[in-house]
């Protein structure tokens, strides 16, 4: 299975280790002062880290791919407008001076981190772009709960295919009849010992099962 929007929340899962690790190096180092939001750098980072751990457990666990790519982008495009007014306000002063904590944390000079931190962020914002304008593409392959099964209505073959298929006409693999792909609907039948009602789908006809209501064995038959 090809979950591509998951490398998001490891990427910014990593992200955040860097921020953490980087805030608290930050506290023997001097730094620039953030002349965008007038706070210390250090309480920067830390706003940093909160918000790129959020969007990783996001990522890592929510099963939308499109509401994780929304959530990269905008938190990519905010740190990429952050940088420009950044930049803007500090004209003479280099970008790769505001990851100087980081850098020296993991022994990289603050260009190196610099251009790191570019590629993660070009990686991200193109990453979501492609996820939100081609997610269909990247969506996994349906696991067995997201199959249907089916007969069909012309040679009474069982069939599974892809829940999202819903609808669709498809000519039966077997005996090339039209079929609209839906879920099969619930036959009902009685149990031959308490006489409960049960249900069950078509294309569990004539498999052995115990009984919902008194656990005895029963073998499922189409009603008369």
């Amino acid at each position: 299975m090809f979950y591509f929007a998951d490398l998001f929340g490891a990427l910014l899962l990593a992200v955040t280790v860097a921020l953490v690790i980087g805030m608290h190096n930050a506290e023997r180092l001097t730094l620039p002062h953030d002349t965008v939001f007038q706070m210390p750098l250090q309480a920067l980072y830390g706003i940093l880290a909160g918000l790129s751990f959020s969007v990783a457990l996001v990522c890592l666990f929510s099963k939308n791919s499109k509401l994780k790519a929304a959530l990269v982008l905008w938190m990519t495009l905010n740190v990429v407008l952050y940088a420009m007014g950044l930049q803007w306000n500090n004209s003479n002063a280099a970008l790769s001076s505001y990851l100087s904590s980081v850098a020296d944390a993991f022994g990289l000079t603050p260009a190196a981190a610099f251009w790191l931190a570019k590629i993660i962020c070009l990686y991200l914002l193109l990453g979501s772009c492609a996820v939100l304008m081609f997610g269909k593409w990247f969506s996994s392959p349906p696991g067995k709960d997201d199959l249907v099964k089916m007969a069909c209505p012309a040679c009474g073959v069982h069939l599974r295919f892809d829940g999202r298929n819903l609808g669709q006409k498809i000519p039966c693999p077997h005996c090339q009849k039209t079929i609209t792909l839906r879920k099969p609907d619930l036959l009902k039948m009685a149990c031959f010992f308490c006489q409960e009602h049960i249900e069950f789908p078509a294309h569990a006809i004539g498999e052995k099962m115990p009984c919902p209501h008194c656990n005895m064995d029963i073998t499922l038959k189409e009603p008369a």
